[in-house]
Formats: structure tokens, sequence, C-alpha cells
């Protein structure tokens, strides 16, 4: 007996229902990437790296000392250099404060005044206190501390 060959309809859709199945793969697939990539980029599990600011031995006792750092960041798919300022300020034998030097009004770059030991806004007179607390002006909150760590005499900074 001769084997029974399929109607027309029946191949026509199991071709269909195969390009289905091959579309749909390769969109599964697409977005499986996809997501992979957002779950381990380095912009979502960023850890905290350690910048070298200073060494100890040149950070005099309770003067704030501004210190410029190169950071790299990604922007977007390149990296971004960008230069930040910050506030040394050697609190103990091995104990560092840092500040960021940016007033919290409106960004502009504070500056140490030795005569009255206080940092000055230039840009609508904010004025802060040797440990970045506001004393007077529109600041809305004191200078932002930057975790530091003291490893032999090399002081870090987290960036």
């Amino acid at each position: 007996m001769p084997p029974e060959t399929p109607p027309p309809d029946a191949t026509r859709r199991v071709l269909l229902g195969s390009i289905t199945s091959g579309i749909l793969t390769v969109i599964g697939g697409i977005l499986g990437v996809l997501g992979g990539g957002a779950a381990f980029s380095s912009t979502v599990r960023r850890d905290a790296e350690w910048l070298a600011a200073s060494a100890l031995h040149e950070l005099p006792d309770n003067q704030p000392t501004p210190v410029t750092l190169t950071v790299r960041r990604l922007d977007g798919y390149r990296d971004a250099i960008e230069r930040r300022t910050i506030f040394l300020v050697k609190t103990g034998e091995a104990d560092v404060a840092a500040f960021d030097a940016r007033c919290t009004h409106l960004g502009c770059l504070v500056g140490w005044d030795a005569d009255e030991q206080v940092f000055r806004c230039p840009c609508h007179g904010g004025v802060f206190d040797r440990a970045g607390a506001v004393m007077d002006g529109p600041p809305p909150e004191g200078l932002t501390t930057i975790a530091t760590r003291v490893d032999g005499d090399r002081v870090l900074v987290q960036a």
C-alpha cells in the first residue's frame, strides 16, 4: 500500500509553525542578551572605587587642603574623564575627613578662607564651618562628605 501524502494545508501549517517558532526564538534570544547585558553591566553593578588623594604626611593638621582628582566614569558607551575638587582635613594621627568642594546651593566651587577659618562660596555668599556645616547664606545643607580611609601613608577617597 502506498504511503499517504498529507493534504497541502497540513504541510503549509507545519511550515508556518516552524517559521513562527524560529522568529520567536530569535526575539527571545535578543531579549535575553539585552537583559543579561543590563544585569551584568558595569554601570548597574559598580563596586566602590577608591582613589589615592594624597600622602598623609603632606596634610597639615586641621587645615583643609584642596585636592583635584581625575575620575573616570562611564557615560553611555564611552569613558568620560571628570576633574573633581575635594578638601582633605587631617583630624587626627591617621584620621582624615573629606568634603566635596561644590556648594550645595548651586554647585559653585567653595574656597577655604584661612583668615576666618571657613569655607566660602563666591557665587551667593554661602559660608560653611571647618566641618562642612552651613553657617550662613542660601545653601540648603552642608558640604557633602566623602568616605575616606588611610592605607599606610596614602589617603584614599571613595569615587
